[in-house]
C-alpha cells in the first residue's frame, strides 16, 4: 500500500490511519512543514438581459494567499482524501479514535484508562472540558476525537489499542499565515426598480476591496486545509481551496443619484471556485500553473433575484505550490498572523 504524510494547518482536522500491528520502538518522527501557497486572478465581464433590462459588468480580482501547514511526520498506507468515499469514512474515524485515545492516556498520566467505568469518568470531564469551546473549530474537533475513543475503548481491549497507538501523532500548535485581495466589479445598464418592471432608468453598481482579510477569512484559512502528499510518487490531494470573501463597499446609483454606501462580502464566482477546487483534488505535482477561459453565468454581484439570463467569460490564472519550508519561495509582504493553540 501507498504510504502518504498527511498534513493540516491543525492536525485536529482529519486524517488518514491504518490499523497496525504492534512494532518495536523506534525514534519518534519529526513534524514536516510545508508552505501552501497560491496566487489567483481573474479578469471577466458579463452581459445581462431580462426583457428591455440589460446591464453590462467587468470584473478584476486578485488573491494571494500563504500559510503553513504541519504533518506529524507519520506515514499512513491509507489516504484520508481517496476517491474512494466509501474507504475515506472508513478511514475517518479511525483517525479520529488514533488522535483522542492519545488525549486519554495524556489526561490519565500516561495510560489508557482500566475499565469501562474508567473511561466513562474521564468522558465526563472531558464533557465539562467541552463546555468551554464555544465556536472554536479546534476544540470542537477534540471533543469528537475524544467521544470516537471512547467508542474505541468499549469495542477494544486495552492491548488492542495500545497496538493501535503504535506510531505517535503530533498536533499543530501554530499558524502563520498571510492573505491579499484586491476586488473590483463595475455593472453599468439600465433597470425597473418598480412591481411591473416598466420604469426603466440608469443603473450603476461598484463594489471593491483591497484588504488583508478578515478575522473570519484567517482563522477559517489556518483550520480548514487539509492536504495529503504521496512520499513515493509524489502526488498531493488537497481536500478544499479555500478563497477569502473579505467584506468590501458596495455603492448603487440609480438615475445618477448615488444610493448609501454598504459593506458586504465580496465572494469569487463560484465558476472559478470549482474549477481551481478540482485542479487542486488530485495532482501529479507539489507545485503547477495553469490558465484558463471558464464560462460566468452566475451574476456578478450575486443577485439572482433579477432573473434573466446572464453571459460572460472570465481568464483565470492560477499558480499553486505546496513546498516544503526551507524550499518556498516569498510572497508579496502582507500582513502576518499566528494561532495560539487551544488548550483544555
Amino acid at each position: 500500500m501507498r504510504q502518504r504524510l498527511i498534513a493540516a494547518a491543525v492536525l485536529s482536522c482529519l486524517a488518514a490511519l491504518p490499523l497496525a500491528a504492534a512494532a518495536p520502538a523506534t525514534p519518534a518522527p519529526k513534524p514536516i512543514e510545508r508552505v501552501f501557497e497560491f496566487r489567483l486572478t481573474v479578469d471577466g465581464q458579463q452581459h445581462w438581459k431580462n426583457g428591455p433590462q440589460s446591464t453590462e459588468a467587468t470584473t478584476r480580482q486578485e488573491y494571494v494567499v500563504r500559510t503553513q501547514l504541519r504533518s506529524d511526520g507519520v506515514l499512513y498506507s491509507d489516504n484520508l482524501l481517496d476517491a474512494d468515499q466509501d474507504l475515506r469514512l472508513e478511514i475517518k474515524p479511525q483517525y479520529y479514535a488514533r488522535k483522542g485515545l492519545n488525549a486519554l492516556k495524556a489526561l490519565n498520566g500516561g495510560q489508557l484508562p482500566e475499565s469501562s467505568e474508567a473511561a466513562e469518568a474521564l468522558a465526563e470531564r472531558y464533557q465539562k472540558a467541552g463546555v468551554t469551546c464555544f465556536d472554536s473549530f479546534e476544540c470542537n474537533n477534540r471533543a469528537v476525537e475524544r467521544l470516537a475513543a471512547l467508542n474505541a475503548l468499549k469495542s477494544n481491549t486495552r492491548q488492542e489499542l495500545e497496538e493501535f497507538l503504535a506510531a505517535p501523532g503530533i498536533g499543530y500548535a501554530n499558524c502563520p499565515i498571510s492573505i491579499r485581495v484586491k476586488y473590483d466589479v463595475q455593472v453599468k445598464g439600465i433597470r425597473a426598480f418598480d412591481r411591473k418592471k416598466e420604469k426603466l432608468e440608469p443603473y450603476a453598481l461598484s463594489r471593491s476591496a483591497d484588504t488583508t482579510g478578515s478575522d473570519d477569512d484567517r482563522k477559517t484559512l489556518c483550520e480548514k486545509y487539509i492536504v495529503t502528499v504521496d512520499t513515493l510518487k509524489g502526488g498531493v490531494d488537497v481536500e478544499n481551496l479555500f478563497l477569502p470573501s473579505p467584506p468590501g463597499t458596495s455603492t448603487m446609483s440609480r438615475s445618477g443619484l448615488a444610493m448609501p454606501t454598504e459593506t458586504v462580502p465580496l465572494p469569487p464566482p463560484f465558476e472559478v471556485l470549482n474549477w481551481t477546487s478540482e485542479k487542486l483534488r488530485s495532482t501529479p505535482t507539489d507545485s503547477f500553473k495553469a490558465a484558463v477561459t471558464l464560462p460566468l453565468k452566475a451574476p456578478l454581484d450575486g443577485d439572482f433575484t433579477v432573473q434573466g439570463l446572464f453571459d460572460g467569460s472570465a481568464k483565470v490564472s492560477f499558480s499553486w505550490s505546496f513546498k516544503p519550508l526551507a524550499a518556498a519561495t516569498a510572497l508579496p509582504p502582507a500582513v502576518e498572523q499566528g494561532r495560539k493553540p487551544v488548550t483544555h
